[in-house]
């Protein structure tokens, strides 16, 4: 999701629409997490060198960002709480 994040801006936060950015078992993994839904994760093979690989491609996204240095959104955020909260539109 990160790579996909820092790469076009955009959060998506379905795997199914980014199995392009993780290894090819990902699909595998996504089907078997999906039928054991309420179980533990089952176990991911050989995932050192696919952590590694990973993490150097989420390197290379952030390093090569087009997003901003630090969030923008801050106050409008906070403005969005606090009317919530308040029950104000």
């Amino acid at each position: 999701m990160g790579i996909h994040l820092m790469r076009t801006g955009e959060l998506d936060a379905d795997l199914t629409h980014l199995f392009r950015y993780g290894p090819p078992y990902l699909p595998e993994l996504v089907a078997a997490k999906r039928e054991a839904e309420h179980g533990g994760a089952p176990p991911v093979p050989t995932a050192g060198d696919d952590v590694a690989r990973l993490t150097a491609e989420l390197q290379e996204a952030r390093d090569t960002s087009a997003l901003p240095e630090t969030a923008t959104a801050g106050p409008a955020l906070h403005d969005l709480v606090v009317r919530t909260r308040l029950g104000r539109p």
